[in-house]
């Protein structure tokens, strides 16, 4: 038994509870209901102490369910009465019921709650106490998203205990009578009711599911992403169960959680809360502005920087995450590019799974930091649809890039000649003009013409002839241009090559001494 004289008495009560009885207290606060007896107990004994310390709310609830089970009379010799004579008159309730949950045992370290709800919401599946009201309780367990704000918590903090090598099942159950907050859900209200988990009972905090988990509503699987990114609180949503819930005021909806491998205890709640549709939230990025000026005061900054060499850069009007042209321009407001990304493709990219980073630069922007590029909303509103990007100048003037000028041709140098692809080459021999009008005199190459050698003459480098046998010339000073038909194939043109005939060797040509080998 344990050494708190609270838990003791607990403890004595539970021993004398039957099975269905002991089942029903752990099917109202999400423990497992298959076992013996003594598992049972056992089961029912640790979370009491579990919760003594870590979740007093969890522990008060547990402790008010048993005491509504057994009657309120087991062991009461050794439970200390609460002050003011409050448990007068309660009836069949106990003499220790409070509908408030504010019993507080001398010395036993409990305070009253400060939770905000009744002892109504202990019991999970609400038959405890059929007319006793249930009040709402907002609490600060976890953060807020721009997708949606927590209003009011549904029954109490389940915990999940460490699995290291085996699944686990918590079960809640949901009565739509016992909670008036569901009528406002079930009329298609922004209201919706989420089932949240983390792994801390104290807040606020991220989301964070473990990391083999499901959950199914009345026994239909619920398609969610729970993991998100490992090791990254945050990364995915709360489970919206709405449509799947049944809002018959008679009809016990159970919400099944099942969960396995975990090194850490994890936390469950239900909540309704208030969701914002992405078109709201686009309105609300597009409150905020980032001035024309100051974006081109930073272009005008990094020009003047002696560091950088300064050119014009261009600028896309579209979209990196849907590839199409902007219509909402945003970034974050600490982002040092002025390329924008569209604000409806953003937030539907977080909706699936919230980074909140920058899809350009990969910094983080939380929805607070996003706001609207006036500069870029200027320069969509006055170019077609069809421009996909424009150049912006170092000044921060910018253009199309249909005004560029085309970089002008390149003058042919002097002397130099243009020949097409589709005439005949021709190549004119290596011998340059004489001043007096001879050809192939010494000296009397023309300094102006860029000496040129035949394919077919056998000359010289630099046009001299010596060695090779020339043809007269007949009546002109000019050689005539020998056309070279480019178009024939090589093989066409090349005679074949007549190989010298063999000779015979005769020997030496003086007598040499040769002394055969000899066979051995």
């Amino acid at each position: 038994m344990s050494a708190n004289p609270e838990i003791r008495a607990l403890e004595r009560i539970v021993h004398t509870l039957l099975n269905k009885q002991l089942q029903h207290i752990c099917a109202s606060h999400g423990l497992k209901t298959g076992g013996v007896k003594a598992t049972l107990q056992e089961r029912i004994k640790n979370a009491l102490i579990e919760n003594y310390q870590a979740d007093p709310a969890d522990f008060n609830a547990i402790r008010n369910t048993i005491h509504n089970v057994g009657g309120g009379n087991t062991g009461q010799q050794n439970m200390a009465p609460p002050s003011g004579g409050a448990s007068q008159g309660q009836g069949s309730r106990g003499p220790y019921y409070n509908p408030y949950g504010s019993y507080h045992a001398g010395g036993s370290g409990i305070h009253p709650q400060s939770h905000g709800y009744g002892n109504g919401d202990a019991v999970a599946n609400g038959s405890a106490y059929p007319g006793a009201p249930r009040v709402p309780h907002p609490d600060k367990l976890f953060k807020n998203t721009p997708f949606y704000t927590i209003e009011t918590r549904l029954g109490h903090l389940h915990t999940c205990p460490v699995m290291n090598n085996h699944r686990n099942s918590i079960t809640v159950t949901l009565k739509a009578s016992d909670y008036p907050e569901l009528s406002r859900c079930a009329a298609n209200l922004p209201d919706k009711v989420m089932l949240f988990c983390g792994s801390s009972n104290t807040g606020p905090q991220e989301i964070e599911f473990p990391h083999q988990s499901e959950i199914k509503v009345n026994g239909e699987d619920i398609k969610h992403n729970l993991r998100g990114l490992k090791n990254k609180p945050g990364s995915t949503h709360p489970v919206e169960i709405t449509s799947f819930l049944r809002m018959k005021p008679s009809y016990v909806n159970n919400i099944e959680f099942t969960y396995a491998l975990t090194s850490k205890k994890y936390y469950l709640a239900l909540y309704v809360c208030k969701a914002h549709s992405i078109d709201d939230l686009v309105t609300r990025i597009k409150g905020k502005k980032i001035p024309k000026a100051s974006v081109i005061r930073d272009i005008s900054k990094k020009a003047n920087d002696p560091d950088i060499v300064a050119t014009s850069q261009k600028l896309s009007l579209l979209c990196p995450l849907s590839c199409t042209r902007l219509k909402v321009p945003c970034r974050g407001t600490a982002c040092n590019h002025i390329q924008c990304f569209d604000a409806k493709y953003f937030m539907q990219l977080q909706e699936q799974g919230p980074t909140w980073s920058c899809p350009i630069c990969y910094n983080p922007t939380p929805f607070d930091t996003l706001a609207i590029d006036e500069y870029v909303q200027e320069v969509l509103e006055n170019t077609p649809d069809s421009e996909k990007k424009v150049v912006i100048e170092p000044d921060g003037q910018w253009r199309t890039e249909t005004e560029e000028h085309e970089p002008s041709q390149p003058r042919p140098a002097v002397g130099s000649s243009r020949i097409d692809d589709d005439d005949d080459l021709s190549i004119i021999g290596s011998h340059g003009f004489g001043s007096n009008g001879n050809g192939g005199s010494a000296g009397g190459r023309n300094a102006l013409s860029t000496p040129i050698r035949s394919l077919v003459a056998s000359g010289t480098p630099n046009g001299d002839t010596r060695g090779t046998p020339s043809t007269q010339r007949s009546g002109s000073n000019k050689r005539p241009a020998e056309v070279i038909d480019l178009t024939l194939s090589s093989d066409e043109d090349d005679e074949p090559i007549v190989r010298a005939p063999k000779r015979q060797y005769l020997g030496p040509s003086g007598p040499l001494n040769y002394t055969p080998f000899s066979n051995y």
